[in-house]
């Protein structure tokens, strides 16, 4: 992999948005999210092009740290990390041990985005010959999207233009602190203003509008409801790859997308595994926010939408209904701009007392499942060294989520889901740790679940 002299357009590197979101999770309630890109090679493209790889992602927009300000309600900035690069570890495994290898790499993830040790790439060899890859990086830098741009730019050798640490630091730099801190301030309070003419407006609206309501959802019994020891382990994983036609063809039987099948069969695991529903099923579906240009100063630019669903779902159901739901939420978040109420706190936040903010981090609600829909992984995303990977899985895991919030804040499952070639894999990660605090439990659960919607598949 070669370099160039081309380099990236800079934006203004602030730390906001769901970046200030990780930073905060990090520094007030000590949780951190790990993601992981995973490649497996039938033909191994060799240590040197894994390393190759490493330099180009060195001058890219994922070597990155964190400068903090002392300008009350300024932002932080983006700069670029200082921190050398780890060595990749290559290790011999099993041919049946590459699943298990990816899981230990990704629960062992140590890393600290904000002093600019974001990253690391590691690597294995099969006693087959295959080559499996595993980078893991903070979702602090980076969300999904983000990494795909990374690995274009390191594959087509492009510098990100980050600022060194000590350019912002000079005279200037502080000057510009001043003017953003003076900038969120104003921004407070033009948010504070939003927030409550949207509480008059959302309480004018609920007047004299009733709700309807159906029993809560263990009324309406789970197929054989399955669930682990209370307080048993932390959190749980499942890779499984599906024949890619055979997706696309069940989903278009059943009158729905592959975004609208993936929804129903997360709705449908959750269902199966007896998770107390008190109402409708909440289900958060990704969003990419990203218009335009790359913005270098925005490591996350994603969202989510909500549906609700009032009805279990079970295999062979028709899509009509989750499509239909799906379809107007995204057309509601782009036309009323559905994280409004979230870009109007974020002002607000940076002026809060620490302790305030943890506690409301804390209790915040969350859905009851989560699905993330990366879509067609673009070419170069499969790449390393001229040799496209024969399996491919992206997923991320919450680190230092106690159990106990676990089974109150939610989400009790999140999924992945990555097409390429002639296969979609999936990713699962279990949270809740009485119904997914299993790996045999949530593999099974899985397992039912895509048996029941006629999908042949194979775990790693």
């Amino acid at each position: 992999m070669t370099t160039t002299t081309g380099r990236a357009p800079l934006a203004p590197p602030r730390v906001s948005g769901a970046d200030e979101s990780y930073l905060l999770a990090e520094d007030l309630l000590g949780m951190s999210a790990p993601i992981q890109f995973l490649w497996v090679f039938d033909d191994d493209p060799g240590e040197q092009a894994v390393d190759s790889l490493r330099g180009a992602l060195s001058i890219g927009s994922l070597h990155r740290a964190v400068r903090r300000t002392r300008i009350p309600a300024a932002r932080h900035r983006w700069v670029r990390s200082s921190m050398p690069l780890s060595a990749i570890e290559s290790g011999r495994i099993g041919d049946d041990e590459v699943g298990s290898w990816a899981d230990e790499r990704l629960r062992a993830a140590d890393l600290r985005p904000a002093d600019g040790a974001g990253w690391r790439l590691e690597s294995a060899t099969t006693t087959d010959g295959r080559r499996v890859v595993s980078l893991l990086l903070s979702h602090m830098i980076a969300d999904g999207q983000g990494v795909y741009r990374a690995l274009a730019a390191a594959h087509a050798g492009v510098e990100t233009s980050l600022p060194a640490a000590h350019a912002v630091g000079s005279a200037r730099a502080v000057r510009e602190d001043v003017v953003d801190g003076g900038r969120q301030l104003s921004a407070a309070g033009s948010s504070l203003r939003k927030l409550v003419r949207q509480a008059r407006q959302a309480r004018h609206a609920g007047r004299g509008r009733g709700t309807a309501s159906r029993p809560p959802a263990q009324a309406s019994a789970p197929p054989n409801p399955i669930a682990a020891p209370r307080g048993g382990p932390d959190t749980t994983l499942a890779i499984v790859d599906i024949d890619r036609q055979a997706w696309h063809a069940r989903a278009r039987e059943h009158n729905g997308t592959a975004n609208s099948l993936f929804t129903a069969l997360l709705a449908g695991v959750v269902h199966r595994s007896g998770l107390p529903i008190p109402g409708d099923l909440r289900v958060c579906i990704a969003v990419d926010k990203r218009t335009g240009d790359p913005d270098e100063g925005a490591a996350n630019a994603s969202g989510g939408v909500w549906i609700r669903l009032s009805e279990p779902v079970e295999p062979a159901t028709r899509l009509d209904g989750i499509r239909a739901l799906s379809k107007r939420a995204f057309i509601d978040y782009a036309e009323s701009g559905a994280d409004q109420t979230a870009d109007n706190l974020a002002p607000i936040v940076r002026l809060l007392p620490r302790r305030l903010v943890a506690k409301m981090m804390s209790s915040i609600p969350g859905p009851d499942t989560t699905v993330s829909n990366l879509g067609v992984a673009p070419r170069e995303s499969l790449e390393i060294g001229g040799v496209t990977a024969s399996s491919f899985a992206i997923r991320a895991i919450m680190q230092g989520m106690p159990a106990d919030r676990r089974r109150r804040q939610g989400p009790a499952l999140a999924a992945w889901a990555v097409e390429y070639g002639d296969k979609i894999t999936l990713t699962f990660f279990g949270i809740h740790p009485d119904h997914f605090g299993d790996n045999e439990i949530l593999r099974k659960l899985v397992d039912d679940e895509l048996t029941g919607w006629d999908l042949d598949h194979g775990f790693w």
